[in-house]
């Protein structure tokens, strides 16, 4: 039985826009749409090129499709629209079921855990009405516990402060998580949003009344979402690319404090004795601090987060709701490589008509080891590309950890501000060596103190903090890259961000792996078992130079 998860729309504002097919239960491939695009977010798109892909990984056409699932079910007007679409574009329209939004959110966390039972939390701006929700999930099914109405909102909330303190709602929420420890969480934002016995309140005086109307017509993330430019309490807001004041980063300082308290006091609302596990899902769970102190409070034995909890993951959620309907459920994800991938053969076409020099390695994995012992940036790609918005050692940008100069370098390639953070891809059975508690990261979801900085240095954040993925013992090319770094510099880690630069997706293809090199100054790229190198570099397992 082959499930289609899609989400997208045709040409209103909404964002992330994805496909994902399942194959009696299991997973087949996932993309977004933005990585074929190239347009970041790919707003008001339809995921033309993901599902194609999807098609072409499983070899089948629309008309093997047995059920599209789309995670919407208030969008009254949108059937006739996407049966429409999908005959236009590939010929044929499988019957589709529409699932609620929050729900699909739940499920692209929980039935991946591999959890018998657990408590699934999920929360973004709104869907199908929805700000947050609470479920208690049994085997393959999800009860739904309370669902908190729009405009009641900690993604609404985290919007707000994004776009008044001058970055792009929607887009830049991270870099507000990313200032915050450079100030003080002094001002009291409860005026704004608050929680009564743990249900967040959100005030609507503070919005644009187009934010109100939730209608993507009449709001786009180009329009305010605050009601003036100084809201009670508040600095008077920054315009975009204005001067970062130490109110400003109090500003972000404080909420996101607001959001963490919302976030776990929402989770304590619903949270019994008997709940040892716990699922995120939603865009606010991209707040990997948020998600962090969840992970570190104690609460629960294990806190489970799916790698795409925005809304490009309800594509997962739906199809994998229709397929438990069915009585399919698929054994817990562990990695997130799920995208399109090329052989060595197509990577080797691409560099001889680019007519760039290049070697061949017996061991890329050595290779990029022997790089970054050098202090040189690499670029690695290999595999198949992640799903969701963290690059995990497919499509990766690496570097020596332990130096702190490297990340004032590796910002710069990422044309990033400098006050942004980066994480570490750490040996799994080192975690302890580093972080007061052993835990399971995967995907790069949460944010720790660390307790030992030094080997970690450069992915280490202003308030020592980092956010670690765990790489375990199970013998890819990227973990034994990882073994091979730690054995050259004592460091059972390396820097790990996403091969992008700027307001680009990541990458998807060699070509554009090619453009990132040779468009940066990082100095050498490891594309499947080649080496293009921008200098000198002792390197002892590959062959003569090729063009």
């Amino acid at each position: 039985m082959y499930i289609l998860g899609i989400h997208g729309n045709l040409g209103k504002a909404e964002h992330d826009p994805a496909a994902v097919l399942l194959r009696d239960g299991d997973i087949v491939a996932a993309a977004e749409e933005e990585r074929f695009a190239r347009f970041k977010h790919a707003i008001g798109l339809m995921p033309d090129a993901a599902i194609r892909f999807c098609l072409q990984q499983a070899k089948i056409s629309m008309r093997e499709v047995d059920v599209v699932a789309f995670p919407r079910a208030t969008w009254a007007d949108f059937p006739p629209r996407l049966e429409a679409y999908l005959r236009y574009t590939f010929g044929w329209a499988p019957p589709v079921v529409y699932v609620d939004h929050h729900t699909a959110h739940a499920a692209s966390a929980y039935l991946i855990s591999g959890f018998d039972d657990a408590l699934v939390v999920t929360a973004d701006q709104a869907g199908d009405g929805t700000s947050c929700a609470a479920f208690r999930a049994r085997g393959r099914e999800l009860e739904l516990l309370e669902a908190v109405p729009f405009p009641d909102s900690i993604g609404l909330f985290a919007a707000l402060v994004t776009q008044y303190l001058g970055f792009r709602s929607n887009h830049d929420e991270y870099k507000v998580m990313g200032l915050a420890p450079y100030g003080n969480p002094t001002m009291d934002l409860t005026r704004l949003l608050h929680h009564v016995d743990g249900r967040p309140r959100l005030d609507p005086h503070a919005l644009h009344p187009t934010v109100l109307q939730r209608h993507p017509v009449f709001h786009t993330d180009q329009l305010p979402m605050f009601a003036t430019d100084e809201l009670p309490g508040l600095p008077p807001r920054r315009l975009p690319d204005g001067e970062l004041t130490a109110a400003h980063r109090d500003l972000a300082a404080s909420a996101q404090h607001s959001i963490t308290a919302a976030l776990l006091g929402f989770v304590d609302r619903h949270r019994t004795g008997t709940d040892r596990r716990l699922c995120l899902a939603g865009g606010v769970a991209e707040n990997s601090v948020a998600a962090g102190a969840l992970a570190a409070a104690g609460g629960f034995d294990e806190v489970y987060m799916t790698p795409a909890c925005g809304d490009a993951g309800t594509a997962l959620g739906a199809a994998l709701l229709v397929a438990a309907q069915h009585g399919h459920r698929p054994a817990r994800l562990t990695h997130s490589q799920l995208g399109p991938s090329f052989t060595d053969g197509q990577i080797a076409d691409v560099l001889r008509e680019c007519g760039v020099p290049y070697v061949e390695t017996a061991d890329p994995a050595a290779t990029a080891a022997d790089l970054i012992a050098q202090q040189q940036i690499v670029a690695w790609f290999q595999g198949r590309m992640e799903f969701g918005p963290r690059a995990l050692g497919a499509r990766s940008l690496l570097a020596d950890p332990s130096t702190d100069a490297m990340r004032a370098q590796v910002n710069r390639i990422k044309r990033r501000e400098q006050f942004r953070p980066f994480g570490p891809s750490v040996l799994a059975e080192h975690i302890p060596t580093l972080f007061p508690a052993t835990v399971v990261a995967p995907f790069m979801s949460f944010t720790l103190p660390t307790t030992n900085p030094t080997p970690i240095i450069a992915a280490t954040h202003v308030d020592g903090t980092s956010r670690p993925h765990t790489v375990p013992d199970d013998g890819t090319l990227y973990r034994r890259l990882v073994e091979h770094v730690h054995a050259r510099t004592g460091t059972p880690a390396v820097l790990n961000t996403s091969l992008n630069s700027g307001w680009e997706p990541i990458v998807t293809s060699p070509e554009q792996a090619l453009a990132f090199l040779y468009s940066s100054t990082a100095d050498a790229l490891v594309i499947g078992p080649f080496l293009v190198t921008k200098h000198r570099a002792t390197i002892n397992n590959t062959s003569k130079e090729r063009r």
